[in-house]
Order: structure tokens, then C-alpha cells, then sequence
């Protein structure tokens, strides 16, 4: 039976080490062509959507809050308006991992029904930390690494669905 530490921590894992790759394909792409890396924050696929950067850092500050929310973890504190370099991007997926490692699994399990905080823009919610995980960063950390890599592929990147499959299917054994 899964708990709430399965659920949660090493599926945002995956989601953060997915999104750590095909950024790196889409640099190496950008770079092999004589673009601008910075250009490829900016990238967006609607006038009205957010661009490429800002779909890392929702990626990122969704995950400290679910380490914050289901381990009780202490915030870590990042500014979500500042403008980044892909460099400090990459970077922050990357502590974002080591954040992710600390957490054990007695920090996490049993706290199913501990109630806790979501705002989602100007709304706040709460709800036991089970429907938080189920309800609000697995599905928002899809949803941003989906469109992370809608992004990179519309720019040209040579991306596939391995690509983004590769960390979730790492668990599993060909037959």
C-alpha cells in the first residue's frame, strides 16, 4: 500500500528530474544553434501565458511548499519575481532535489490527516495533507513541467516522450 511519502516526495522527484533534463536539452539545443539562452526563459505559447522561466520556478516553489506542508519542513525562502539566469534556474531544481533527498520518510507518513494551508493566487484553501498532495502540487507540478516541455518543443528542441517519461519509468522492469 502506498503512503503518503510514496505519493508524494519521490513523484516530485521525478517531476523536478524531469524537468532538470529536458532544460538541459533545451539549452545544448539552444547553444548547438548560436541562440541566446536567455532567450529561451522568455519563450511562451500564448501572449497571456507564462514564460519558460516562471513555469521552473512554480515547478520549484510548489515543490518547497510540499516539502514544507507534508514533512513540517521549515520554508526555504526564494523570491518568485526575480529574473533569473538559466544558470540560477538550474540551480534551483538542483537544490530543490537535495531539498527533496532530505526529507525521510517518518517526517512524511502518518501526517495523512494533518490539515494543511494551500493559496492558489489570492484563494486559500486547506485540506488534509492527503488531499493537498493529491489535489494541488502533483497535479501543478505536472501541469508547469508539461508546459515546460510544450515550450522547449515548440522552440525546436529535439524532445520525445522518452524524454519526459525516463525518470517515471525508472521503477520498472522490462518484461
Amino acid at each position: 500500500m502506498s503512503s503518503l511519502y510514496d505519493i508524494s516526495i519521490p513523484v516530485y522527484t521525478d517531476i523536478t528530474k524531469t524537468a532538470v533534463s529536458i532544460l538541459k536539452k533545451g539549452e545544448e539545443h539552444f547553444k548547438s544553434q548560436g541562440k541566446d539562452t536567455a532567450e529561451l526563459l522568455k519563450l511562451k505559447i500564448a501572449d497571456d501565458m507564462l514564460p519558460l522561466n516562471m513555469q521552473i520556478l512554480i515547478i520549484v516553489m510548489t515543490g518547497r511548499k510540499l516539502v514544507e506542508r507534508v514533512a513540517n519542513a521549515a520554508p526555504v525562502d526564494t523570491p518568485i519575481n526575480q529574473e533569473y539566469t538559466l544558470a540560477e534556474l538550474q540551480g534551483l531544481l538542483d537544490a530543490q532535489l537535495a531539498e527533496l533527498a532530505k526529507v525521510d520518510r517518518a517526517q512524511v507518513d502518518g501526517r495523512e490527516q494533518t490539515e494543511v494551508p494551500c493559496k492558489f493566487g489570492p484563494e486559500e484553501y486547506k485540506s488534509s495533507a492527503l488531499d493537498y498532495v493529491s489535489g494541488y502540487p502533483i497535479p501543478t507540478g505536472y501541469f508547469h513541467l508539461n508546459m515546460l516541455y510544450a515550450l522547449l518543443r515548440g522552440a525546436g528542441v529535439p524532445l520525445g516522450k522518452r524524454d519526459y517519461m525516463a525518470e517515471f519509468m525508472k521503477k520498472m522492469t522490462k518484461a
